[in-house]
């Protein structure tokens, strides 16, 4: 069991599903609108999680190894060096 803190993770199976799921969405979207898609997805699993998600560690992770520089976000603008 968890703790109300601590999210619980998905199980791997659980995650390949929602990969694909993911990767059959951006493919309907179209490319022209792949970034507004991630964008609203992103906005709306936010919206739905409420305050039990570390957004700025989520971006963080998603950022490694894109080869973007690592920057601190601040709630009142854009990010920081």
């Amino acid at each position: 069991m968890t703790s109300a803190s601590t999210p619980a993770t998905l199980p791997f199976e659980d995650l390949e599903r929602v990969y694909e799921q993911l990767a059959a969405a951006i493919d309907r979207a179209g490319e022209a609108n792949e970034a507004l898609f991630l964008a609203k997805l992103v906005m709306v699993m936010a919206h739905r999680a409420g305050g039990g998600l570390d957004m700025e560690a989520c971006i963080a992770t998603a950022l490694e190894n894109l080869g973007a520089p690592a920057q601190t976000l601040s709630p009142s603008g854009p990010p920081s060096s």
